[in-house]
C-alpha cells in the first residue's frame, strides 16, 4: 500500500503542469546597466526574434526581437526592439488593447505554486509599459494595481526613432509581492542555473483599432495563469 501511494504521488508530480521553455533558454548575467533607452552598456547582447502571433493579427509589427539579462540583486533586464507601421500612443494605460505598448510577465521562483497573480500578486507579475503622446514621457502599470506601488523598483525607458521602438526595462523577480508593503514583499534569490519565468507581448494598436499581439511563444492567458509564462535558466 505504501509503495502504491508513493508511486501515485510520483506520477502526480511528473504530471504537474510546467511552462514550456522559452527563448533564450539561458539568460546571461548583466554588467552595469543604466535604464536610459541606450543599449551600449549591455554586454554580450543576444537577440531572440519575437515572431509568434499571440492573438489577433498584429500586421503593423515587424523586426521584433528581445534580449534578457539578470543580476544577483534579483533584477531582470529586458531590451525590446521592433518596427511599428501604425503607431497609436496614449498618455497612460487605457485598456489592454487601446495603445501600442509592451507587456511583461515575470515570475521569480518557478518551483513555487503558481497563483492567480493578477489578483493576488503572489507568485508572478504582469507589467505594462508604454510611451506617451509626446514621445518622451514613459508610463508603467502593474496588473490591476493603481497607482503603481512606490516600493516596486521596476523601471523603463523608451526611444522612438521614426517607426522603430527601443524599450529598456528592469523588473524585480518577486517570489512574493504585497502591493501595500515592501517589508511583506520578497525578491527571489538569483544565481546561475536558477529557473525563472519571463514572457512578453507586444501590443499592436492601429488607426482601425486593436490588431493583435506579438510574442516569443503562443502560450495563452499569461495574464491569469503563471504556468503560461515561459521558463528560462539564468546563465553566466
Amino acid at each position: 500500500m505504501k509503495m502504491t501511494t508513493v508511486f501515485t504521488g510520483l506520477l502526480l508530480l511528473a504530471g504537474a503542469v510546467r511552462a514550456e521553455t522559452g527563448r533564450p533558454e539561458d539568460i546571461p548575467e548583466a554588467g552595469r546597466i543604466r535604464i536610459d533607452g541606450n543599449l551600449h552598456d549591455w554586454k554580450r547582447i543576444e537577440w531572440t526574434p519575437l515572431n509568434a502571433t499571440l492573438d489577433g493579427n498584429p500586421v503593423n509589427i515587424s523586426n521584433a526581437q528581445w534580449a534578457l539579462q539578470w543580476d544577483d540583486d534579483g533584477m531582470l533586464y529586458i531590451a525590446v526592439c521592433y518596427d511599428d507601421a501604425d503607431i497609436v500612443l496614449q498618455d497612460g494605460y487605457v485598456n489592454s488593447n487601446a495603445q501600442d505598448c509592451v507587456e511583461i510577465f515575470v515570475r521569480g521562483d518557478t518551483g513555487s505554486e503558481p497563483l492567480d497573480y493578477s489578483k493576488t500578486q503572489g507568485s508572478a507579475q504582469h507589467y505594462v509599459f508604454g510611451l506617451a503622446k509626446n514621445k518622451t514621457t514613459v508610463w508603467k502599470k502593474l496588473a490591476s494595481v493603481d497607482p503603481f506601488p512606490i516600493h516596486d523598483p521596476a523601471a523603463v525607458a523608451v526611444k522612438l526613432e521614426g517607426k522603430t521602438f527601443t524599450y529598456e526595462i528592469k523588473v524585480p523577480l518577486y517570489d512574493k509581492f504585497d502591493k501595500a508593503s515592501r517589508h511583506r514583499s520578497e525578491i527571489s534569490e538569483a544565481a546561475v542555473d536558477f529557473e525563472i519565468g519571463a514572457d512578453i507581448a507586444i501590443v499592436d494598436a492601429g488607426a482601425k483599432g486593436y490588431a493583435g499581439r506579438k510574442s516569443e511563444n503562443t502560450l495563452s492567458d499569461k495574464e491569469h495563469d503563471a504556468n503560461h509564462i515561459a521558463e528560462h535558466t539564468l546563465g553566466e
